[in-house]
């Protein structure tokens, strides 16, 4: 071995002493699947879609347009046409169950469910969850163009109106849990 190359060693040794635990500390922190495809646990929409801005009715009449009511906060959104079925029952019951495993993030998210029955149901058990009634069309569209609007599906609003992601029902929402747990800490709006 000549002494150029020894030199030349030393020098490689010496810059990774200081390059090395940056490297190291970067993929432990970040993990080597960072922001890399499939890691969500629903189904993305890509590119992610404007939702509809309809006029929304709550259970005391007053009007809000819902750009305005889905672009403030992370959104668990879910549509029931004619109603909350069996299906829509259980999804609210997860998704208020996901809700509160947020604990101090939970007040980023808003549960929100759209129907058109007439009146509005009556949901007690379900204290956090806001209730609207609107014109189902544009939203059936939107959720028919992706094949998503099989009862009980839970549809994920980003805080600037966007439909990022879907599930369909029959999960333990566990992925849902997880991918807003995710988005919570990476996002810095809503």
């Amino acid at each position: 071995m000549t002494t150029q190359t020894r030199q030349r060693l030393k020098l490689l040794g010496v810059i990774m002493v200081f390059v090395g635990p940056l490297a190291l500390a970067y993929l432990l922190y970040y993990g080597l699947s960072y922001g890399g495809p499939g890691t969500n646990g629903g189904t993305l929409i890509d590119p992610a879609m404007r939702v509809p801005d309809v006029m929304l009715t709550d259970s005391e009449g007053a009007q809000t347009p819902s750009g305005q009511l889905l672009e403030q906060k992370w959104t668990i959104l879910q549509v029931a046409p004619g109603g909350c079925d069996t299906a829509c029952e259980t999804s609210l019951k997860e998704t208020r169950q996901i809700r509160a495993l947020l604990h101090r993030r939970a007040t980023r998210v808003q549960r929100v469910l759209l129907t058109d029955a007439q009146p509005l149901p009556a949901m007690p058990e379900q204290p956090d969850l806001s209730l609207y009634r609107a014109p189902l069309e544009d939203f059936r569209d939107l959720f028919e163009s992706q094949d998503a609007m099989t009862p009980g599906t839970v549809y994920l609003i980003d805080p600037l109106g966007n439909w990022m992601l879907y599930y369909p029902p029959g999960g333990d929402g566990s992925a849902l849990f997880k991918d807003v747990k995710h988005l919570l800490k990476l996002s810095h709006i809503g």
